[in-house]
Parts: C-alpha cells; structure tokens; sequence
C-alpha cells in the first residue's frame, strides 16, 4: 500500500471515531440536560393536604411522681441512705424505695422519752399543788374562819362578863368604903380591875371587828394568789409536757420517715444530677428535701417539645400528632397535643426566638417507651382533601401576587395563581392553574423578576433562555418526603 493510502485510511479512521465521540457526548449531554430538567419540574395534581408543625422534645411522663427526703438533717449536712432499690424496678403503691439512717434519731427518741417522763411527773406535781391551794380556800372559807371567828366572840363574851363582875364588886367596894369598912386602896384596885375589864372588851370587841372586815380579806386574797400561782406553775408544766410530747413524736415521725415507700405505681429513676454533681447511690448523703427518685407512670407519656412563635397560633390542644422516637424511628406513635403553655420560656439569650412549652400526650404507649427518649412530633394543624398544590418553590411572588411559569407547547407561560395555606414544603392553588399542568421549580431560570412587573390575568408567553430541546423535556417531579399526601 502507498503512503497516500495509509495516509489516507488512517484519516477514514480518525473521522470514524471523532463521529463516535461526537454521538456520544450528544447522547451523555441530552441524558444530563433531561435528568436536569426532571428534578426541576412538577406536574400538578390533586392530593390531600395537611399542615404540619416538626419539632424536637423528651419522653416524660405526665403524672411524674417525686419522692423527696423528709428527714430533717438536724444540724448535720444530710442524711445517709443505707439501702436502695435498683433503677428501673417497677414498683407499686407501697412498695419500699428507699431507707434512710436513723441510728441518730433513735438515740434522739431515747433521751427525748426521759425528758417527757420528767415533764409528766412536774406536771403531776404541780396538779397537785393547785389541788391543795383550791381545798386550803375552801377550808378557811367554810371552816377556819368561822372558828377563828367564834373563838373571838368567846373572847368578847369573857371580856364583858368581866366588865359585869368587876362593875359590881366595884359598886359593892364603893358601899362599903361609904360606911367605913374597906380602905381607899382597895376601892381603887377595884376601880382598876374595872377599867381593864372594860379596856379587855374593848379590844376582844375591836380584834373581832378586824378579823371580820380586814383579816378575812387578806388571806383570802392570799390563798387566790397561791392558787394563780400554782395555776400558773400548772399550765407552765402542761406546755413543758406538751413541747417534750411533740417532740417526740416528731423525731419518731422522722424515725417512720426514715423508710420511703411508693406513693404510686411506677418505674424507679434516680434523681441524678450531673450539674449539680448529685450522683444517688448507697452511703449517699441527701438534703432535706431534695429529690431522691422519681415515679414516672409508662402508661401516662408524653413529649415535650418547644413551638417556635411563628407556629403557635396554629397549635391548639386536641390537634393530632404524629410521634417518631429517635431509637425506634420504624415505629410512629399517634398522639395528642394536651396543652400549649401561654406564656414562652425566658429567652436563654438576647434576641433568641421565643418558644412556648407544649405536652403532646402519648396515646396508647407501649411498654417499651421510657422516660428520656428523644423523639421528633410532627404536629397536623389543619388539613383539605383532594386539592390543587405545587412546591413551594414554583410560586413566584411580586407585588402581593403571586405567579408560577407553566410550560406548553410553545414554551414558559406566566400564570397569576391564588394560593392558599402552606406546609413550609408544599402551597394549595385555589385557581389559575389545573391539574396536569407543568410548573418549574426553578422559575427564575427562565424569567427575570423584573418581567413580572404589570402582569395582567392573560398568560404571558416567556422566551427560554435555554436551548429548545432543553425546553421540551418536561417530567413529573415525586413529591417530597415532607409533604403530607405523599
């Protein structure tokens, strides 16, 4: 063969291939150009709606029963636990919990029993007394006065019967001193005689006069006085016995306190806390009236979950609600919103979004569902069967309208749609397109937003900015996995 030839064929050959190469780009460029043009499209149709709120929460139960320390520490930082059930024991209403030391306060009711023991033999004693009191002012009322009163009378009555005997001896001296036979001496030891007589009646008369209206006075405003008082040392002894009594009972309440048991049915979880550093345990000292462990009822769930504001206006108690759980995420649970806090969480730094407390409650839960878990709820606030929608991101919005790019066989229209409500993915058409109908989900490849300016009801036809085969391949888009209907 001559060089030309060989010059020749190896030219046939290049151009054979450079044809090839050519055939296949073209072909690998049209695949590209249409699986493009495929997820950039949607073909209206008609599904059920549903609105949706997802947000994140915790597993807790909502009847959390907390079981708290109710030792007194008594001077001391806390209260030891000696024994204490595993976590996550499933205890019911009685069972026991935990056990507290009480060695210290056994000691303390020992010594306190003495003291009451005391207190009760004072009070004994001072009943007693004030006994006695009462009875001695009875005793001088009815009996003492009256015979300290009689002996005195028999004081007057001796007193004047003196006065009579020495007056008539005197009358008698005085007769005979008149006729000669008696001296002058003893007229005058007479007359003396009969004086004091006369000065002893006085005085009985006086004594009994005083006994009567002052002295019977006096000791009955002293034995009132001694009964005050014994009164006094009565109730000062009953409040002794009762304190001593009170606080008897009270460390023997604390003695029963010692030993918890549920209060209800539940699942033991300790109330650890990490923050704080409070790990609970065997030979751990507890506070007063710090949480030990908590009795969440597994057949009362629910989550808890933060609703931005920009949502809560939509969310009312009743709404249903869907419930994924983060470690089983195959298995959804159906629930309830139960209740929507009306005030937000302090915000937890300056200009964060406000978000408000929301209990979504668990219906039916299965056993396996625990305190803690982390789950996802989806929140369904409104729904419409059967209704024109399209992806959020077809609709075009200028000057309060909106518009969406429709393709048809002479390429892109623009057409003003009305919308309805949205679920962050997908938007209800209520007119201005129909089912079938192909919109862009990229619509500002093909338009400018500047030529929606004064559009009018009429479909305007737009000019493609891409190549005309790019433009004819035309598909359905799935929907998303966000939206509802799918």
């Amino acid at each position: 063969m001559s060089w030309i030839g060989r010059i020749t064929g190896i030219c046939i050959l290049l151009a054979g291939l450079s044809v090839g190469y050519l055939y296949l780009f073209d072909a690998d460029t049209d695949s590209a150009v249409s699986a493009i043009d495929d997820a950039l499209t949607y073909s209206v149709t008609r599904l059920d709606f549903e609105a949706f709120v997802t947000e994140t929460g915790d597993v807790a139960s909502a009847s959390n029963r907390e079981v708290r320390c109710e030792v007194e520490a008594r001077g001391a930082p806390g209260t030891t636990i000696i024994k204490i059930v595993d976590e996550g024991t499933m205890v019911e209403t009685g069972d026991f919990i935990v056990m507290f030391d009480s060695s210290a306060l056994e000691n303390n009711e020992t010594a306190q029993r003495i003291v009451v023991a005391n207190n009760r033999a004072n009070l004994i004693q001072a009943e007693s007394q004030l006994a006695n009191a009462e009875r001695t002012l009875v005793e001088f009322e009815k009996g003492l006065f009256q015979q300290e009163v009689t002996l005195i009378e028999s004081e007057v009555f001796v007193a004047q019967e003196s006065v009579a005997r020495s007056l008539a001896k005197l009358l008698h001296s005085q007769r005979l001193a008149a006729k000669g036979f008696t001296s002058i001496e003893q007229l005058r030891g007479d007359q003396f005689q009969h004086e004091k007589a006369k000065r002893d009646l006085t005085a009985a008369s006086l004594k009994l006069n005083v006994y009567r209206e002052f002295t019977k006075e006096r000791l009955i405003g002293e034995y009132n006085a001694a009964i005050k008082q014994k009164t006094a040392h009565l109730a000062a002894a009953q409040s002794t016995l009762e304190l001593s009594t009170n606080r008897l009972a009270d460390i023997q309440e604390q003695i029963i306190k010692c030993k918890v048991l549920a209060p209800s049915d539940g699942q033991v979880v300790y109330a650890n806390d990490e923050r704080k550093g409070v790990v609970i345990e065997e030979g751990a000292i507890i506070r007063d009236n710090q949480i030990v462990v908590r009795l969440p009822d597994i057949k009362n769930m629910e989550v808890a979950v933060r609703i931005n504001e920009s949502h809560v206006n939509r969310i009312q108690s009743g709404q249903i609600a869907l419930i994924e759980l983060d470690a089983d995420p195959d298995h959804p649970l159906e629930g309830k919103v139960r209740q929507v806090a009306a005030y937000p969480f302090p915000l937890r730094w300056h200009g964060a979004p406000l978000e408000y407390d929301t209990k979504v409650t668990v219906i039916n839960p299965p056993s396996t569902l625990r305190p803690g878990l982390r789950a996802k709820v989806k929140i369904y606030f409104e729904s419409q069967a059967d209704v024109l929608q399209v992806p959020l991101a077809s609709v075009m919005e200028h000057e309060a309208s909106h518009y969406c790019l429709v393709h048809t066989d002479t390429g892109w229209e623009t057409r003003r749609v009305t919308i309805g409500t949205n679920n962050n993915t997908h938007v209800v058409i209520e007119n201005g397109i129909s089912e079938g109908d192909v919109v862009t989900l990229t619509p500002f490849r093909f338009i400018q937003r500047s030529e929606l300016g004064d559009q009018s009801d009429t479909p305007q036809p737009v000019q493609a900015s891409v190549s005309a085969k790019k433009v004819e391949t035309v598909s359905k888009l799935p929907v998303s996995e966000n939206a509802p209907g799918s």
